[in-house]
C-alpha cells in the first residue's frame, strides 16, 4: 500500500513533500506525490510528478486503479473557485481510501509531534483519532490530544463532559486506559471559539478535524477557525479527514453518478425556470379560482350524464397540477415558502370545487349514480402507480419546456378534479360510500404524485439546500409525513384489490358450478341416471379452455352428448372449449 499527496498550489509543494514523508514513513509505506500545474525549476521534492488540471483526473483516477492507496493527502487550494477547488471536491467525492485536506501554517510548523482532535463522537472525527494514535511517534515530546466541548451550563458540566468524552472513547475501541490518548474537556457554547482557543494555546503541531455533514468543522476549518489559528498561531496545521466511503455510502454515490451520467441533468438556467413557473402558477388567485370552478362545472355535468368527454375536457381545464408539483419541488428544495403556498392553492382549491359539486349534485337526484361516478369510488393499487407515473411524467414534461405539450394527457392521466366532483354530488345524493371512495382516490393521486414527482426532480439533478444540521428538520418532518400518509393509503388500496382477486375466484368457482349443473341435467335427461362424478376447467393457452369431464361407465351415444355439452360450453366461455371425457367402471 501507498500514500498518494496531491498539491495544488505550488507554495505548499514543500509542506507537502514533508507531511507526507513523515507519514509514509510511520506507517511504513511508498509514497507519491503529484502537483497540479507546471513543475517547478527549484524544489526538494526529487519525486514530484507533475499533470495539468485538465488530465488530473484521469491521471488520479488510474492511480487509484493501479495502486493500493491507504490513504489521500490534499492541500487546500487558495483560490475557493477554479478549475483547482473543483477538483479538491472531486477527489474528495471518489472516496477510495482516508483523504486528509491539509492547510499549511505560513511559518513551516513541520512536525506531528503533538497532534488535537476534536470530536463528538461523529465517525469521521473517531477514524480521525485512530489515524493520529498510528501516527504519533512515541516519543517524549510527543502527545495526543482529544478534545471534547461541553456547553457551560453549570459547575457540572465539565464532569459531565468528561463522561461523555469516556463513554464515546469507550464505544469507539479505546480502552480505558490508553496511555497515547490524553482527553481534554473545555466548556464553551461556541465550538469553533473553543476549538481555536485550545489549538493556540496548546503549542500543538496539527489540528485535524473530522469531517462533518453538518458543514459546521468544515465552515470552521475552511473559514473563520483556520484564518485565526494562521494569524495568530503561525505554527499550526489544520485538517480535515473524511474516512473512506462504507459500501452504503458507496452504492449511494455509484447510483448518483449512473443517473446523473445517464439522464441529462437540469442546468442552473432550467431549474431558476422551473422555480419561478411553479412559484407563479402555484399560488391561489382569480384565474386559479376560476379554472377549478370551470373545471368542477365540467366534470360534474359529465358524471351526471355518463358522458367520458365532457370528463376529460374537465381535466384539461384543471389548474391542480401545478401546486402538488410545487408541493413536490418544495420538498426536494427545502422550501417552506413555497409549501405553504402550495398547500393552500390545494386545500382552498380542494374545498371550493367540492363546495360546486355538492351545489351542481343537487341535480344528481334526476340521475342517479352513473357509471362514471362509480368507477371512481372504488380506488384500487393500479390507481396509485398511475398517480407516481403521472407525477413523475409531470414533473419530466414541466422540466422540459419543448415537452410541456405532453402535460395535456398527463392531466387526463391524473384525474384530480372528478373526484372531487364526484365527493360532491356523492354528499348531495347522500351516497356517502362513493363519497369516501371518491375522497379516497384524489388523496392517493395528491400523494403518490408528489412521491411520483419528487422522485423525477431528483433524478433531474434539484437537489435540496443544505443546512448546518443537513436537511433542516420541517424538511425532514414533512417527508416522513408524506411517507406515513402513503402507507395509511396502500391499506384500504390494497383490500380493495384483495377483495377484486377473491371475487375473480369466486366468479371463477361459481362459473365451474354452474357448467357442472347443465352438463348433470343433461346427462341426467339423456341417461336417465345421475352419471357425472365431477368436471375440471383449465386452460390450454389464451383462447381455449378444456373441460374434463368424469363419470360412470353406461350404455348410451356418447357422441350426442359430448357434441351438445361442448355446445353448452362454448356459450358459457364465448371461446373455442375442447371437451375430454373419462370414463369410470364400477366393479363392486
Amino acid at each position: 500500500m501507498s500514500i498518494l499527496a496531491i498539491v495544488f498550489d505550488e507554495s505548499n509543494i514543500e509542506e507537502m513533500n514533508g507531511w507526507a514523508d513523515s507519514i509514509a514513513n510511520s506507517f511504513g509505506l511508498t509514497l507519491t506525490i503529484y502537483y497540479i500545474g507546471t513543475c517547478p525549476e527549484n524544489t526538494k521534492a526529487d519525486n514530484l510528478l507533475c499533470v495539468t488540471t485538465d488530465e488530473a483526473l484521469t491521471v488520479i483516477k488510474k492511480e487509484f486503479d493501479s495502486t493500493s492507496i491507504k490513504l489521500l493527502l490534499l492541500d487546500h487550494p487558495l483560490a475557493k473557485r477554479g478549475k483547482k477547488a473543483d477538483l479538491l471536491n472531486k477527489f474528495i467525492e471518489l472516496s477510495y481510501c482516508d483523504s486528509i485536506t491539509l492547510r499549511f501554517p505560513s511559518e513551516g510548523g513541520l512536525g506531528g509531534n503533538k497532534i488535537l482532535v476534536p470530536t463528538a463522537g461523529g465517525a469521521n472525527s473517531i477514524e480521525a483519532l485512530k489515524f493520529s494514535e498510528e501516527f504519533i511517534s512515541d516519543t517524549k515530546d510527543s502527545s495526543l490530544d482529544v478534545l471534547f466541548v461541553e456547553s457551560d451550563v453549570s459547575e457540572l458540566s465539565e464532569e459531565v463532559g468528561m463522561k461523555r468524552l469516556e463513554r464515546i472513547l469507550s464505544e469507539s475501541g479505546f480502552s480505558e486506559g490508553n496511555k497515547t490518548i490524553n482527553p481534554i474537556v473545555s466548556l464553551g457554547n461556541d465550538i469553533s471559539a473553543v476549538i481555536h482557543s485550545e489549538a493556540s494555546s496548546g503549542g500543538y503541531d496539527l489540528v485535524l478535524l473530522g469531517a462533518s455533514d453538518s458543514g459546521l468543522l468544515n465552515r470552521a476549518f475552511f473559514g473563520t477557525l483556520t484564518d485565526r489559528l494562521l494569524r495568530e498561531d503561525g505554527k499550526v496545521a489544520v485538517g480535515v479527514f473524511r474516512a473512506a466511503s462504507n459500501v452504503k455510502e458507496k452504492i449511494k454515490l455509484g447510483l448518483k453518478k449512473i443517473i446523473s451520467g445517464k439522464i441529462p441533468q437540469l442546468n442552473r438556467e432550467s431549474r431558476v425556470t422551473i422555480f419561478e413557473n411553479v412559484e407563479v402558477n402555484s399560488k391561489w388567485s382569480f384565474d386559479f379560482v376560476a379554472l377549478t370552478s370551470f373545471s368542477t362545472a365540467l366534470a360534474a355535468l359529465g358524471l351526471m350524464l355518463n358522458s367520458p368527454a365532457v370528463i376529460i375536457g374537465a381535466m384539461l381545464v384543471a389548474p391542480l397540477m401545478t401546486p402538488i408539483l410545487g408541493a413536490a419541488l418544495s420538498l426536494i428544495q427545502g422550501n417552506k415558502v413555497l409549501m405553504v403556498d402550495c398547500s393552500k392553492s390545494l386545500l382552498f382549491g380542494y374545498f371550493s370545487a367540492l363546495i360546486l359539486g355538492v351545489l351542481l349534485g343537487t341535480f344528481g337526484i334526476f340521475y342517479g349514480v352513473t357509471d362514471q361516478m362509480q368507477s371512481r369510488s372504488e380506488p384500487d393499487v393500479p390507481d396509485l402507480l398511475i398517480a407516481i407515473i403521472s407525477g413523475m411524467a409531470a414533473a419530466y414534461c414541466y422540466a422540459r419546456p419543448r415537452l410541456v405539450s405532453a402535460l395535456a394527457g398527463v392531466a387526463i392521466a391524473a384525474a384530480l378534479i372528478p373526484p372531487i366532483a364526484t365527493a360532491g354530488i356523492a354528499i348531495a345524493m347522500n351516497e356517502q360510500k362513493i363519497a369516501f371512495g371518491a375522497t379516497l382516490l384524489f388523496t392517493t393521486n395528491v400523494v403518490f404524485i408528489i412521491i411520483g414527482a419528487g422522485i423525477t426532480f431528483l433524478m433531474l439533478g434539484i437537489r435540496a439546500k443544505r443546512h448546518q444540521d443537513g436537511l433542516n428538520i420541517w424538511t425532514r418532518r414533512f417527508a416522513l409525513a408524506i411517507v406515513i400518509v402513503a402507507a395509511i393509503h396502500i391499506v384500504p388500496l390494497s383490500s380493495v384489490l384483495m377483495s377484486k382477486v377473491s371475487s375473480g375466484l369466486s366468479k371463477n368457482e361459481n362459473k365451474t358450478g354452474d357448467l357442472e349443473s347443465q352438463i348433470r341435467q343433461l346427462i341426467n335427461k339423456k341417461t336417465g341416471e345421475d352419471l357425472l362424478i365431477k368436471i375440471e376447467v383449465s386452460n390450454e393457452n389464451d383462447d381455449t379452455k378444456i373441460v374434463l369431464i368424469d363419470l360412470m361407465s353406461a350404455e348410451f351415444k356418447y357422441d350426442e352428448i359430448i357434441k351438445e355439452i361442448s355446445e353448452i360450453a362454448n356459450q358459457f366461455y364465448n371461446k373455442k372449449v375442447i371437451i375430454r371425457l373419462r370414463k369410470y367402471f364400477d366393479y363392486s
